[in-house]
């Protein structure tokens, strides 16, 4: 996966012509940090600003979301990003599945051995319920954090016509950006804000190097519905997070 740069220009091409597309570069990074900012506040603003108001309409709860899932595809459309481009395929589904083998087996023996001990093991017909619904929230949410906001992160980060060590230093940088922004919007919730984290860092990792979205929301979901099966309610709180998480026992 490439980040966007411009085409190559002549080289007879006059000093004033470069400078302004390098001006134009420099401003579409810019877009890229408006962007990435536009999706985070909308998610901000669902948390802890339109769910205080306890509004009866569930359309207008999710109009913020709706107005950034508009953007992202709009912003999509001008770049000519392809829905294959951005993970959208059977493509490195495989691969992908095989690099999060590995760190799904040990985080899932994490949460059971902690379950066991703490008596909040509970793999009910909920479980198996959740394995179905979970995986197409969890393909929502990586979508939006890998095809999107890292997508991005990366084309602001990453030269590509640097040295090779410069651009793995870069996508290293762009990969904690990525999870650290993911694990932001699920403050004030620690335990969310912990594991979000971790995840968010695998999910990245493994999307820079087989980017397939099915198998990332496929991960997602089956590690949210064995979290949730395993961990005691007092750590995970209900998954609560903004304002919700704050009066979390009056809901």
């Amino acid at each position: 996966m490439h980040a966007l740069k411009p085409p190559p220009l002549p080289e007879n091409i006059p000093a004033a012509t470069k400078e302004a597309t390098d001006g134009a570069y420099l401003s579409l990074r810019a877009v890229s940090a408006l962007e990435i900012a536009s999706v985070i506040i909308s998610v901000l603003v669902t948390a802890w600003v339109i769910v205080p108001l306890q509004l009866n309409s569930r359309w207008l709860e999710a109009m913020p979301g709706l107005l950034a899932l508009a953007l992202m595809i709009n912003s999509h459309r001008l770049r000519g990003e392809k829905p294959s481009e951005l993970g959208f395929t059977m493509r490195h589904f495989g691969r992908a599945l095989l690099l999060l083998a590995a760190p799904m087996l040990i985080v899932s023996a994490l949460f059971i051995g902690f379950g066991s001990m703490a008596g909040s093991l509970s793999f009910t017909t909920r479980f198996w319920g959740s394995l179905l619904l979970l995986p197409f929230w969890g393909l929502a949410q990586q979508y939006t954090l890998q095809a999107f906001v890292y997508r991005r992160l990366k084309f602001m980060l990453v030269d590509e016509e640097g040295t090779e060590s410069k651009r793995a230093q870069r996508t290293r940088l762009a990969i904690f950006m990525a999870a650290l922004l993911f694990a932001l919007v699920h403050a004030p919730n620690l335990a969310l804000i912990v594991l979000t984290l971790a995840g968010g860092l695998v999910w990245s990792w493994v999307y820079e190097r087989a980017p397939n979205l099915f198998a990332l929301g496929l991960s997602h979901g089956v590690m949210s519905a064995i979290a949730m099966s395993s961990l005691p309610a007092w750590l995970l709180q209900s998954m609560s997070i903004g304002y919700k998480h704050l009066l979390y026992q009056r809901f």
